[in-house]
């Protein structure tokens, strides 16, 4: 398991400093390497390391090799399409090498132009579950009146229960997620938040004065902090649910999709599916639990009581299988899908747990009456929850 924690420091004229060459340095490197259209680290390093040591001679060699290593990762992502430039207060990339972080003492050691420095930091609290956790590797980021040290730091992922509950979840845009326990979390309250930061935004772009567009980078910086806090909040209680499995829809191709119309492409570029995903996978991760993806092709379509698959089965957020009259919401009828497709996919579970299909869904049995579905579904309406978070 790898998380990254973000630690304030004191704005220091020794960071500032060592910033500005370190990144003076690493662009070197980034145009030659562009020149040469080659990335290499080794070949890199032949070709630039003696001449920036001369042209900076206070830049240790240790932050020349880690400038060397950023300009190569930034040339492999930029596959030559243009020259890169790297600002002057930019990132620090630092190794073991090149700093000690000690979180419970609350102090690190960093190299710098003037030698090591040490600097304190109060560590949040939340950061105190983290203190035992091997530290990797840092990037120092200036900021106007501070600076971040995002501390990369590790630990070895436990191992699965072997619980083979699966939870199916059905993401959405009206409904944020639908499980096949017949929980909903819809997206009232979150819609109508971003609606107002979508309007103000827009009288904001209209204006398009300086102080228009300072607000406009404010007021967006809001808007994705609270998404990110309901994404958060809905992933831990989704975590928390008693299954060992949870299984969701593959949706990376969503937003290759042909066009649909304005609306409906403002809608689904808004719609952060995939950090929600990401979300739920590492809080799952470390209650030792796994989470797997399915082709989401045919979960709408397909009635979970009898298998029949059918275009005309779904209509809006109503589900009636045409051929056994069965009748559901529609995302919880996909949610059951997703749960029962999710057998027949390889995932993250123990080596000795049988991968079988199944027809058989948390929260209901495909074998089950029509009648006990129907008072299962009556339930799942009854049970249909808005976050309490929101």
């Amino acid at each position: 398991m790898i998380r990254t924690l973000k630690i304030k420091l004191d704005k220091s004229n020794d960071l500032i400093q060592t910033a500005r060459i370190f990144n003076l340095a690493c662009q070197d490197v980034l145009d030659y390497g562009f020149e040469h259209k080659d990335y290499n680290k080794t070949r890199l390093n032949r070709g630039t390391y003696h001449e920036v040591r001369t042209k900076y001679p206070t830049l240790p060699s240790a932050l020349v090799q880690t400038a060397r290593d950023q300009a190569s990762d930034i040339l492999k992502r930029n596959k030559f399409k243009h020259r890169p430039k790297k600002k002057e207060l930019s990132s620090i990339r630092y190794d073991k090498r090149t700093m000690k972080v000690f979180l419970e003492s609350g102090y690190c050691k960093l190299t710098t132009i003037f030698g090591r420095m040490t600097y304190n930091f109060k560590l949040p609290g939340y950061y105190g579950q983290y203190t035992d956790w091997e530290v990797k590797n840092a990037q120092m980021i200036p900021n106007r009146d501070c600076c971040y040290l995002h501390v990369q730091i590790e630990k070895k992922t436990p191992e699965t229960r072997g619980d083979d509950r699966r939870l199916g979840i059905d993401l959405g845009i009206n409904n944020i997620a639908v499980c096949s326990d017949n929980t909903f979390y819809n997206s009232k309250h979150l819609k109508n938040v971003k609606g107002r930061y979508q309007h103000i935004k827009a009288e904001l772009q209209s204006k398009g004065t300086r102080s228009a567009k300072r607000k406009l980078k404010k007021i967006s910086g809001r808007e994705r902090r609270f998404v990110k806090d309901v994404n958060h909040c809905l992933a831990k209680e989704l975590a928390k649910k008693p299954y060992g499995v949870f299984a969701m829809e593959d949706l990376s191709g969503v937003l290759n999709q042909k066009s649909k119309g304005r609306m409906f492409n403002r809608k689904l570029g808004n719609w952060s599916f995939r950090q929600l995903q990401q979300f739920v996978e590492y809080k799952a991760e470390v209650l030792g639990k796994g989470t797997i993806y399915v082709n989401p092709k045919y979960t709408s379509q397909t009635c979970s009581k009898c298998g029949h698959k059918a275009k005309s089965n779904r209509a809006g957020s109503q589900f009636k299988c045409q051929q056994c009259g069965f009748t559901l919401h529609a995302d919880l009828n996909a949610s059951r899908n997703i749960a029962t497709f999710s057998r027949s996919v390889g995932g993250r579970l123990c080596v000795n747990q049988p991968n079988v299909a199944s027809v058989e869904v948390e929260g209901s049995n495909a074998t089950e009456t029509e009648g006990s579905y129907k008072s299962s579904d009556e339930r799942g309406r009854h049970h249909a929850t808005r976050f309490s978070g929101w």
